[in-house]
């Protein structure tokens, strides 16, 4: 492998009891059968891929989906047993799962902290059930109070949660409740996620239908900017644009994506950057299934990533974090010195407060994140 550092694994679970009316994402309800079949897909896939990464070592596992939390007692444990002993994983690894407050047991969370897993990553979204019910999510506060007295109880500490912001009907009050919970229970980072209204989702439909009013633009900036506001007074620093933790507390997976290393994804719909290429598994369940049981690839397409596209990449991706972009490193890897061939928009987004540039890194100003997207636009 060209790239030394250690890689990240993504493990795809597409199963879900309900999919929530605003999801695009690729999951499917579920029953025993299915799951036993899709365990048994992955690890033909795994088979079929390890001696591939023989000499190559992993230091993030993350199971996403989907909801993980939904799988039947034991496929956890047997899926880990097969990544254990077909991969090379790092002394210290990071070990996420995403779980459901609603699918959330005692008897599981046992069997997780037994495989392994020192990373929880729960999705709350929001602590308004009304609000949850418009947008198709079934959810209690009920689920999500127990969920976090049987973590606190057993002394888990790396606890991460996403929240949503942008919801229909969402008000500043529900936001600043659900942050409010959050860190009384101890979590350590917090993922934000604002609504996006997909074509093909029934959110959109009803939307378009008039069955639910959007939130307007102008309420989702003041839920954004009292995020800031009131993660930054509890002592969480936000270190990407969507991303909050205490110091320490980072997802090394996560910053996978940002810092341009390679990660490989197994199971339906996984996407794999390896080598300059990006690759993505097939979509669709039946034909993931059938490949996998034939020993065939379930890759369903394979794109080199061109030095043009990773320029712009780096630059996006980097200025969404709280370090930036480190000149150097960028002046070695695509033979362009930044603040030669953006020197005009440099000196004037510098003059405005939008930038700063400290220690080798170009950054973008902590109280300008709000307009990032328009600031990254002007040095791509």
């Amino acid at each position: 492998m060209v790239d030394n550092r250690p890689l990240g694994l993504y493990v795809h679970i597409p199963f879900c009891n309900k999919k929530c009316d605003y999801c695009d994402f690729v999951s499917f309800s579920m029953n025993e059968q299915s799951q036993a079949e899709y365990l048994t897909a992955l690890c033909n896939e795994i088979d079929l891929i390890k001696h591939n990464y023989d000499d190559v070592t992993f230091d993030t596992l993350y199971l996403g989906g989907g909801t993980p939390s939904i799988l039947l007692p034991d496929f956890i444990t047997k899926l880990t047993e097969k990544l254990y002993s077909s991969f090379h994983f790092a002394d210290y690894l990071e070990y996420t799962m995403e779980i459901n407050p609603m699918s959330f047991t005692r008897s599981k969370f046992l069997e997780y902290v037994k495989c392994g897993i020192n990373r929880l990553s729960v999705g709350v979204q929001c602590l308004n059930e009304s609000v949850l019910k418009k947008v198709g999510r079934i959810q209690t506060n009920k689920s999500v109070v127990d969920t976090f007295k049987l973590i606190n109880q057993s002394a888990f500490l790396n606890v991460s949660a996403d929240i949503m912001i942008g919801l229909p009907g969402q008000s500043s009050d529900d936001v600043k409740r659900t942050l409010t919970f959050l860190i009384d229970n101890d979590v350590k980072h917090i993922s934000i996620y604002t609504l996006q209204v997909e074509e093909g989702t029934k959110l959109h439909e009803n939307i378009k239908n008039h069955k639910v009013k959007p939130l307007s633009d102008k309420a989702q900036v003041k839920q954004y900017n009292q995020i800031y506001e009131t993660l930054s007074q509890a002592g969480f620093i936000r270190y990407e644009l969507s991303n909050y933790c205490v110091p320490g507390y980072e997802s090394y997976h996560n910053q996978k994506y940002w810092n341009d290393t390679q990660y490989l994804g197994i199971g339906v719909a996984a996407h794999s950057y390896i080598e300059g290429y990006r690759y993505n598994n097939v979509t669709d369940y039946s034909k993931y299934i059938s490949l996998c049981k034939e020993g065939k690839s379930p890759v369903a397409s394979k794109e080199y990533i061109t030095d043009k596209t990773r320029r712009t990449e780096r630059i996006m991706l980097s200025l969404r974090t709280i370090h930036g972009l480190n000149l150097e490193k960028f002046k070695a890897d695509f033979n362009e010195d930044l603040l030669r061939s953006k020197a005009e928009q440099i000196k004037q987004l510098t003059s405005l407060g939008m930038i700063v540039i400290e220690n080798g890194y170009l950054k973008i100003a902590k109280d300008k994140f709000n307009v990032s997207n328009s600031i990254i636009l002007e040095l791509i």
